[in-house]
């Protein structure tokens, strides 16, 4: 790394802070997380960073986000397996598509420590992944004009597709570029990767049942990507801190390799892997969105080895097909209606055992 080049983060950035009981907090972490983005412009590309919120009502701060332009709906924090406590949204000023970095302030606390403390390393790591996101972004508006935050789905199908390549691709190339800054997040990666791994298969399968009980096909694809789109996600932050750092799956990250050992994921990990890598080559080169589409392609694959088959139609939309298998079999699922119908049961009379019980004792000897 030079020291000498050339920062590209805004000459004019600024900070803004919420919910700091002292303004020279506010003044003294806005200050060093500043200093920081500066920094991290000479090496991360920042020029459409629009500007950074600090806020301890999180929250609050990203559905209060000025986008430029009517969504519809609003940014919420992740709740999935890991909460959300920073994220870079693309904005529009001045017709052009930025990008705004939200981040928990408690987070940025640890900017108080010693630089060498575990604390203020993980925000370094984390301020970093985010500016990371920032330049992703810029990338892909410059390569692909009125597509970020100016087209919108047609159908719910094209939404899912995306869904998942945005995710997989942003955090893939957002660790790998910001994988040396600050304290390694591998470990928090995998734990949180291996207990998707381990959740998967049973949630799937969990609401197949429930699909074959209420016939809601919708709130079971629903459900399926919240489960294989987090799972294509967390490994693709797995796969990129990986690369970033030039590690090699079985030499360096024996627990990853058990964790993969015999499961119905392997194969795709290492093809969800080599898609990223592709895309990685041809980092801000690409021609077309189908460059892209491995991604979805392998996401299908998942889906339908989990129990939905779901084939694009013509006109743009899906059909979804779940298949009876062992596990999701007639039988099997009678018996997980009775099995709900005794959860039902069970809590009603813990109910009821409850307030007998306040009774009695309400009761004068």
């Amino acid at each position: 790394m030079n020291d000498e080049q050339i920062s590209t983060t805004p000459s004019n950035l600024s900070a803004s802070a919420s919910g700091y009981e002292r303004e020279e907090d506010a003044r003294r972490i806005g200050s060093n997380v500043l200093g920081l983005i500066q920094l991290f412009g000479k090496y991360i590309n920042l020029q459409t960073l629009d500007g950074i919120t600090l806020a301890y009502n999180y929250g609050t701060a990203l559905a209060e986000l000025d986008r430029g332009v009517e969504l519809g709906t609003k940014l919420e924090a992740s709740q999935d397996w890991a909460i959300g406590v920073a994220m870079t949204a693309p904005v529009i000023r001045n017709e052009q598509v930025k990008s705004h970095i939200v981040v928990n302030a408690a987070i940025m606390e640890g900017l108080d420590e010693d630089p060498d403390h575990l604390h203020c390393q993980e925000a370094v790591h984390l301020l970093a992944h985010e500016c990371a996101h920032v330049e992703i972004n810029a990338v892909f508006d410059r390569q692909f004009p009125d597509r970020v935050l100016r087209h919108k789905h047609e159908t719910w199908y094209e939404h899912l597709r995306w869904e998942v390549i945005s995710c997989s691709w942003d955090e893939y190339a957002a660790c790998r570029i910001s994988a040396s800054f600050g304290q390694d997040p591998s470990e928090n990666y995998l734990s949180v990767f291996k207990n998707i791994l381990s959740e998967v298969s049973e949630n799937v399968r969990q609401a197949i049942m429930k699909y074959r009980q209420d016939s809601d096909l919708n709130s079971l694809v629903v459900e399926a990507q919240r489960n294989i789109g987090n799972l294509a996600k967390f490994a693709s932050y797995v796969l990129g801190t990986a690369d970033g750092f030039e590690r090699s799956f079985e030499k360096d990250m024996p627990e990853l390799s058990a964790a993969l050992d015999d499961h119905w994921f392997r194969p795709f990990f290492f093809r969800l892997r080599d898609a990223l890598r592709e895309l990685w080559a041809r980092y801000g080169e690409w021609q077309s969105l189908d460059e892209f589409g491995s991604i979805a392609d392998i996401w299908l694959e998942m889906m339908t080895d989990r129990g939905l088959e779901i084939t694009p139609q013509n006109d743009g939309t899906m059909y979804v097909n779940v298949p009876f298998r062992p596990e999701t079999d007639p039988l099997q699922t009678v018996l997980w209606g009775l099995q709900q119908q005794l959860k039902g049961l069970n809590t009603s009379n813990s109910k009821v055992d409850t307030n007998e019980t306040n009774s009695n004792d309400k009761e004068p000897e």
